[in-house]
């Protein structure tokens, strides 16, 4: 065995103390790394920039950090003194009527002491002075930005009214001068770059989802309902409208709810050929409002409702004649004495019914016609095939329907 010599052991001995060593090294100290000062006595804002010191990781490259820690190494890190006096400043400002000074004060506060209550009210003040300077648009992201980050902000209500007031302003401003949607606004600060309705259908959109349950989370649904009932979006303003109906039962503007949303559902109808769930929906909505609102009615508006229901009736009597016509023109006289039963049952005061009565009495006593030559032996053969046949000739009955086929159609009453 070969002797061990001497400097292998003190080798080994000096890498045993290192290691040993390394349990206290610490990883070298960058300058945005280093701990802030406790605030001052008597303090009662926390910023979340003053704590303990962080590890090093990938968080460091984000953009935010990366901004964050270069204001750290040049000296304009946080700080609550600068932060408190540049937001005194700027509310003397403010007071003073000096609002575009006052928005590099407050801008100070908000970078020298983020996280705490000094930055909720610069963040505030900073959105006045942009709405106090016309510039629309960035203080309603700016009112935006503010909730976002203080979800639970005590300006909250405020930042509704200011956010309502300037959705009103673009609306009127759009109706007005019938703004371009697409082309690009680089003259009037007031209103945005591109889509003035829309940005104010957005900001009616802020106002509710950030404070859904303040008094005017429902006015700002129905300032959308009718913008898009304005513009003829039927589908749209339904939907506006129906949202309104379910989360705000107790709004002042439930009646109007009900019967502006009942007129969009029957607009949104595009006619026999297509799919008509809409008119059922609005056959339910018409009922509701007769017998939900009775005493709220006027009798124009009542006789307004009734008219409507009489449409409604005659265009589903409408839907079903079609059917009933089509299914009698290939000889189908099972399937279209039912329709034309529906139609004198269900829509008894359509003129329709008094014509659908005639038909079912025509063809009453006429059997099926039938595609096959040898019945008996195709029973014998394959008893199913009638079946399937049978459910062939109704799927081919709906695909004619759907590309309008009216024949024999009769205009309605109403």
């Amino acid at each position: 065995m070969r002797p061990i010599h001497r400097p292998t052991v003190a080798s080994l001995a000096a890498a045993l103390a290192c290691c040993i060593g390394c349990a206290t090294l610490k990883t070298p100290s960058w300058p945005w790394q280093k701990p802030k000062p406790a605030a001052a006595d008597g303090s009662t804002v926390i910023s979340s920039e003053i704590g303990p010191e962080r590890e090093l990781g990938w968080d460091t490259f984000k953009a935010e950090n990366i901004k964050r820690n270069w204001l750290k190494a040049t000296g304009r890190g946080p700080d609550e003194e600068i932060a408190r006096q540049a937001l005194a400043d700027g509310d003397a400002m403010f007071r003073e009527g000096r609002y575009r000074d006052a928005l590099k004060k407050y801008q100070v506060a908000i970078d020298r002491w983020p996280d705490s209550d000094i930055e909720e009210d610069a963040m505030w003040q900073r959105a006045e002075c942009l709405f106090f300077t016309d510039q629309y648009p960035k203080a309603e992201d700016a009112y935006d930005e503010l909730v976002k980050k203080y979800a639970n902000t005590r300006h909250l209500d405020r930042i509704a009214r200011r956010q309502f007031v300037i959705g009103q302003y673009w609306i009127a401003l759009d109706d007005k001068q019938h703004l371009p949607t697409i082309v690009p606004n680089l003259a009037d600060w007031s209103r945005p770059l591109f889509d003035t309705k829309g940005r104010a259908l957005k900001a009616f959109d802020h106002v509710r989802i950030n404070d859904p349950r303040g008094p005017l989370a429902d006015d700002s649904l129905m300032a959308q309902a009718n913008a898009h009932f304005l513009d003829k979006q039927w589908l749209d303003a339904d939907y506006f409208y129906g949202l309104l109906r379910t989360e705000y039962p107790d709004s002042e503007f439930l009646l109007d709810a009900h019967v502006l949303g009942l007129q969009a559902k029957l607009r949104a109808y595009q006619g026999p050929a297509y799919e008509g769930s809409v008119l059922d929906e609005a056959e339910v909505l018409a009922e509701q409002v007769l017998v939900q609102f009775p005493d709220r009615l006027s009798r124009e508006d009542e006789e307004r409702v009734e008219r409507t229901r009489a449409e409604i009736a005659a265009q589903q009597a409408q839907r079903l004649w079609n059917r009933a016509e089509f299914y009698a023109k290939g000889q189908h006289y099972t399937s279209a004495r039912m329709y034309y039963a529906m139609i004198a049952k269900d829509y008894p005061t359509t003129q329709l019914a008094q014509q659908a009565r005639g038909r079912f009495d025509t063809i009453r006593d006429l059997a099926d016609a039938s595609d096959d030559p040898f019945p008996s032996l195709s029973r014998l053969l394959n008893p199913d095939r009638l079946k399937d046949a049978e459910l062939d000739a109704m799927a081919e009955a709906e695909t004619a329907i759907a590309r309008g086929d009216t024949s024999g159609a009769a205009k309605p009453l109403y």
